[in-house]
């Protein structure tokens, strides 16, 4: 994020941030006050009718060969008119489908089994992508809040908890597994985080203090797979053969080690001396059986679940079963949204599940999951089980969506992960480095401070984490995805691949001259969706996040191809600011502020405005109810204009500001209507008097308690209407999935839904489909605001203005093209407002239109804060790029030096 940007606050700007144009000179006064006339009467509205030529070139491309390119993205779209999501049980059933003749998808949404690479490899109908690590991974989850065997796990602080863990730690031979079940194709891992992320990762070979180990992998960042395993697995003797060679046997290594920690755990009194098969077994044991929920619509996690199931009840009755009196193993079937915890209640600790076979992804930085996803603060923070009266943070909240659903609450373990989080420097010189061990680590402390760096506090969390075997963290991938030839623009997102959500650029920029579908794109869903709402949507549940982050924006999003880079979006810009610089008294506790300045042309899908006050209203509401962990270090908002936001923070880590950014939602459609009516909301966002308006809003957004008497909105309370936050509620049904996204539900009176799902509701099922239509169909390109504000047409229009995003740079662009109006045609240092996509081919005089949209893009640099000439984000198409909008393609001048967008 080191790139040169072209704001005005910066001291210098690269040249390319200026655009080309005529000089402007000292003119007579009455062109100086028609310049000023135009600064008060420019209407965004008016924008040119020549836009409706449809005289852009299609640029058609050549097939691309079977093995998939690695093509540059593109931060406009969508390309397509339709986008839709055929949904499948499994992605078995995906697979076979692709294959069909016809296909009924144009891409894949999961990694390909192995098996399958090959053969479509090797047909000229398939393009199969480069392997790439995934940006994720799977484990073996426990509740810890659950009583297993008789032994309560008091979530996750008990002794006979953490030697139960550590028996299955015992269970399962990850390389062997690795090997077998997913053909080499991923790398196992004994921490919660996937290869992909830059981590150190802990020496793990004292983790387990009944069995210590030695060997090559006893370093840090050894290899995977070392944890908790003494030996290869083998069939052992004395009990049948297990059915999966994974599976240590009886009287190996690994099965008597599982033995003595559930005696440890007063399981057991004792074992075979021969078999390891445990004796003097408690009643407890048999008074309190538990259960796995195998998920069976991914092979490895199926097997998985069933070789620990076998593993377990060999240790109790010397047989190696699916299943036996002592543990029940459940088949969830295929879809995710049969399994109970993701939905936490806010009354009580829900015992739905024991242990669950679970799997991440979207985790590009270590934060995502050491901290989100296992840090107490995002439990379902009922008042029994918070400080001071329980073990976990006084910080957390009741929700219906916490991310923390398994119910960790280790003291030790949030201290660590929380400095590593709010750590003043990434990382420092004395950090944890490849080949020391647990004898020899080393730590340090960010210069000049008594704080840890997050690379030491990070390596010491995970170290706690192992040592009380919190999960099981199994493997991570090397993935590769598959789509029909013919395709062009197939963004791979570097971690996620074709994943949601970080199919996004996907959608966004796929385009095929003939596609099967006539201006479709088809990306299977191998899961149905359950839930859409931003409220319940689970942050595992990737197809519920695929479609939230298709239809909702936020303000900032991440580089498909650098995933922690991060992009303003709806921003013009972003801001840090100390506390101390601030104009108003922020609340107490807050360090800095994250300032968003957004972007002027923003539009909900039903036509009104995108505001500050709209982000106000998002980050208050899911702070209050627990949803969005990014927002975790919030204290309060205030809006300081109609497009400006302050989110006050009490912390600072080196990715708060990533994962700070969430969705934006209109604030008309969500807000408690005995409060505040969407038609006042309205009302009150159009009044050109800002304390007027930002008085009405205020108390749309939050209770008078909630507010400050500086006007700092705080998230102790929110006038979000509470039926909405409910895991019940379906805005597809309720008409409600209304954002500003590249994606809209339905459309004129429709719009919101319910008819863009083929069940009417928000659960989509095997054989169903979603079909969501692009933002502004039916306009043309650039000539209409009630559009997606980075629609390919809008960024022609952009390249067109000749602003980039220095504020000085751009009024005298401003000032240049204003006293253009009403020039002939041919007048020096106008022609280029004369042509391109505001003006004609034959080029027409500069009117109201061609200023307007000059004006519009004032301090708007499209890819800030980067500079897309001179310091541009990473593998994004050369500017200017060749654009497509539906059955339009829009080249620049460069292609076609009549018609180019940009001439």
């Amino acid at each position: 994020m080191n790139a040169l940007s072209c704001f005005s606050d910066k001291p210098k700007c690269p040249s390319s941030c200026s655009p080309t144009r005529g000089v402007l000179t000292t003119r007579s006064t009455k062109d100086l006050e028609l310049m000023l006339a135009f600064v008060v009467v420019f209407s965004m509205l008016s924008l040119p009718g020549s836009l409706s030529a449809g005289s852009y070139l299609l640029q058609i491309h050549l097939a691309a060969a079977n093995t998939a390119p690695i093509e540059p993205w593109y931060p406009a779209g969508p390309s397509m008119n339709t986008l839709t999501h055929p949904t499948f049980t499994d992605e078995a059933a995906e697979f076979t489908a692709i294959q069909a003749t016809p296909s009924p998808i144009d891409f894949t949404d999961w990694p390909l089994d192995p098996s399958i690479i090959g053969p479509l490899t090797a047909s000229p109908n398939f393009q199969v992508t480069p392997p790439i690590s995934d940006a994720g991974y799977f484990e073996l989850q426990f509740h810890m809040g659950q009583n297993f065997w008789g032994c309560q796990f008091n979530y996750g602080n008990a002794l006979c908890g953490t030697h139960i863990r550590q028996a299955f730690a015992h269970g399962l031979d990850k390389n062997i597994f690795v090997s077998t079940e997913l053909g080499g194709n991923a790398q196992p891992i004994d921490n919660p985080v996937p290869p992909s992320v830059d981590l150190n990762t802990p020496d793990p070979c004292a983790w387990d203090a009944l069995f210590p180990q030695t060997g090559a992998g006893c370093i840090v960042n050894g290899a995977g797979g070392t944890a908790y395993h003494l030996a290869a697995a083998t069939a052992g003797s004395g009990c049948n053969t297990p059915q999966f060679p994974y599976t240590p046997g009886c009287g190996t290594l690994d099965f008597c080690a599982a033995a003595d920690h559930l005696i440890a755990a007063n399981l057991a009194t004792g074992k075979n001396p021969t078999t390891c098969v445990l004796t003097g077994i408690s009643s407890a044991v048999t008074a309190n059986p538990i259960h796995i929920f195998v998920r069976s619509d991914n092979t490895p996690r199926l097997h998985a679940g069933n070789s620990y199931g076998q593993f377990i009840c060999a240790l109790f009755t010397g047989t190696f079963s699916t299943g036996c009196s002592f543990i029940f193993v459940f088949d969830g079937g295929g879809s995710i949204s049969a399994f109970p915890g993701f939905t936490t209640s806010t009354t009580t600790v829900a015992l739905t599940w024991w242990i669950y076979t679970a799997g991440y992804g979207n985790v590009l930085t270590f934060d995502s999951s050491l901290f989100f996803n296992y840090d107490s603060r995002f439990v379902s923070g009922i008042s029994m089980i918070k400080s001071p009266t329980g073990p976990c943070s006084a910080q957390s909240v009741p929700t219906y969506s916490a991310s923390n659903y398994m119910y960790l609450c280790s003291s030790a373990y949030d201290s660590n992960i929380e400095q590593a989080e709010f750590a003043p420097c990434l990382t420092a010189p004395g950090d944890p480095t490849a080949g020391q061990t647990h004898l020899t680590v080393t730590f340090a402390n960010c210069p000049a401070t008594t704080s840890p760096s997050s690379a030491s506090a990070a390596y010491k969390a995970q170290d706690v984490f192992g040592q009380n075997a919190f999960t099981i963290p199994w493997w991570s991938g090397k993935n590769q995805f598959a789509y029909l030839t013919g395709w062009q623009r197939a963004i791979l997102n570097k971690g996620d691949g074709f994943t949601p959500p970080g199919n996004f650029f996907l959608t966004l920029n796929a385009w095929s001259p003939s596609p099967p579908v006539a201006g479709t794109v088809r990306q299977g869903f191998k899961q149905s969706t359950h839930t859409v709402s931003p409220f319940t949507s689970s942050q595992t549940h990737l197809w519920d996040l695929g479609v939230v982050n298709e239809v909702w924006d936020m303000p900032g999003r991440t580089n498909p191809d650098s995933p922690q880079a991060y992009l303003d979006w709806m921003t013009i810009k972003t801001d840090q600011l100390p506390a101390a610089g601030l104009s108003y008294i922020p609340p107490s506790g807050t360090v800095s502020a994250f300032r968003y300045t957004l972007r002027n042309d923003l539009y909900w899908h039903t036509g009104q405005k995108v505001t500050a006050w709209d982000l106000a209203f998002s980050y208050i509401a899911f702070r209050a109810s627990g949803v969005g962990p990014g927002l975790a270090p919030m204290t309060g908002v205030k809006v300081l204009s109609p497009t400006q936001v302050d989110v006050d923070v009490n912390a600072v880590g080196p990715f708060t500001k990533l994962f700070l950014s969430t969705f934006v939602l209109p604030g008309r459609d969500w807000v408690n209507t005995s409060v505040c009516t969407a038609s006042a909301w309205d009302a009150a966002a159009d009044n050109p008097n800002f304390d007027a308006a930002n008085t009405a809003l205020t108390a749309c957004i939050a209770p008078p308690s909630a507010v400050t008497p500086t006007g700092v909105i705080t998230p102790s309370g929110s006038n979000i209407d509470n039926a909405k936050v409910q895991p019940a509620y379906d805005p597809v049904a309720s008409g409600n999935l209304i954002g500003s996204g590249p994606w809209m539900c339905g459309s004129g009176s429709g719009t919101g839904g319910p008819s863009c799902s083929s069940s009417g509701t928000q659960s989509v099922p095997a054989g169903g489909s979603w079909s969501l239509t692009r933002y502004g169909t039916g306009t043309t390109p650039g000539g209409s605001l009630n559009t997606y504000f980075r629609s390919a047409g809008n960024l022609a229009l952009w390249a067109y203005s000749g602003d980039r995003g220095n504020f000085g740079s751009d009024f005298l662009n401003f000032g240049q093209v204003s006293l253009c109006f009403g020039k002939p045609v041919g007048t020096s240092g106008c022609t280029v407002w004369q042509h391109g996509i505001g003006g004609s081919p034959t080029g027409i005089p500069v009117g109201l239109s061609q200023v307007s949209i000059v004006q519009r893009f004032v301090g708007v640099n499209w890819v800030a804060p980067y500079d897309w000439i001179a310091s541009p984000p990473q593998n994004i198409a050369a500017f200017p790029p060749v654009l497509h909008e539906g059955v339009v393609t829009l080249n620049p001048c460069s292609i076609d030096p009549v018609n180019g967008y940009d001439c």
